[in-house]
């Protein structure tokens, strides 16, 4: 029995050896993503503390053409690449990031641009983009979206989605415009961690509610703490957050071009990856890709704003880094094109707890 036991260990130990691979960590921002072009994009933008909203119905939006599930071709998510189109304006003309404080990206009625100002007097610059369906049926000479016969489909409806949004010269004709945007306490914040982000291929993932939060003594909350994570990218502990930029980079469909990093309320401090996922169904049936981010979170107790610092998320990534290899091996979902990560990895304080979902699964997942 004894020799058993200790057959067994040997056993593990081996497979522990074999099993394992050795995580190579990118020594540099550099390291973390090649696109220099969208780095420098966004490092415009954030040298000019401009904020992106992007609501989760924009990251949702896919074009496709369908016949039935069996027989279809859906594209990328588009919300990264019309963005980064309309970013690339601003490297032609510079001063019209001074204009305004937010960019969002969402539906509408109709394509268009439009300048939005809230009573503070920030501006929004809203770019709305609009879903358009086409059907029709499959005759002698369409293009089937699957690599099937003809005669299968002959008859059969086919539709095709598509999401038409306003041209860049409505964006430029609208900017000129505009004057200087004016000081917002809300938004005076160090630009240091949104450029931190930019380096990497990573935008903030902001909300018009967070940026209002104030303390009994009318601090900005959003603001204060992108101050004190912009302090803390200068500490050098900061190996795990850049592998794990890389990874999402390299294997999620919705973080190829660009990426989020996410602040977010909670009240257990909270960190991690966190997965948007509507469930089984929504990927299978409806071909929409889940969204994968790192998140630090936070919470206010009268005067006082607690956060969960770059130091600690670098922690609890070290740990999942370390779940993800050798015989304790955890993958969810890195083989599957609609999600990575799922269904995320959480951890309070410093220790890995269970994983968040903010959407139950389907029935059929």
């Amino acid at each position: 029995m004894a020799f058993r036991v200790i057959l067994s260990l040997l056993l593990i130990v081996v497979l522990d050896a074999c099993i394992s691979t050795k995580i190579r960590l990118p020594s540099s921002a550099r390291q973390v993503n090649k696109n220099e072009s969208m780095q420098q994009l966004l490092l415009l933008a954030a040298q000019n503390n401009i904020l992106f909203y992007i609501p989760e119905a924009t990251t949702r939006a896919v074009e496709k053409t369908e016949i039935n599930q069996k027989c279809r071709e859906i594209e990328e998510p588009l919300w990264a690449e019309k963005l980064s189109a309309y970013l690339n304006e601003f490297r032609k003309r510079p001063e019209y990031l001074t204009r305004f404080h937010v960019i969002e990206l969402k539906r509408g009625d109709t394509p268009q641009v439009q300048i939005q100002k809230d009573l503070d007097g920030a501006v929004t610059l809203s770019i709305q983009f609009v879903k358009v369906e086409s059907r029709g049926k499959v005759g002698i000479q369409t293009k089937l979206p699957c690599s099937s016969s003809i005669a299968e489909y002959i008859n059969r409806e086919i539709v095709k989605t598509e999401y038409e949004f306003p041209k860049n010269e409505a964006l430029n004709l609208i900017l000129q415009s505009l004057s200087e945007r004016p000081a917002v306490p809300r938004f005076q914040f160090s630009n240091q961690f949104l450029s931190y982000l930019a380096e990497r291929g990573v935008i903030f993932k902001f909300s018009h509610e967070m940026s209002f939060e104030k303390t009994a003594k009318g601090q900005y909350v959003m603001a204060d703490i992108l101050n004190k994570l912009g302090e803390e990218t200068k500490q050098p502990f900061h190996q795990y957050l850049n592998y794990w930029f890389k990874q999402i980079s390299e294997q999620s469909t919705q973080a190829q071009v660009i990426q989020m990093f996410a602040l977010i309320q909670d009240k257990d401090s909270l960190s991690g990856v966190r997965v948007e996922s509507e469930g089984d169904h929504a990927r299978r049936v409806l071909g929409e890709s889940d969204l994968t981010y790192l998140y630090t979170s936070y919470n206010v107790e009268n005067d006082s704003i607690h956060y969960v610092g770059l130091k600690q998320l670098d922690e609890c990534l070290k740990n999942f880094t370390t779940d993800m290899s050798g015989v304790r091996i955890r993958k969810p979902a890195a083989t599957e094109k609609e999600s990575y990560l799922r269904p995320g990895y959480t951890c309070s304080g410093n220790q890995p707890t269970a994983s968040l979902k903010l959407a139950p699964e389907s029935e059929d997942n």
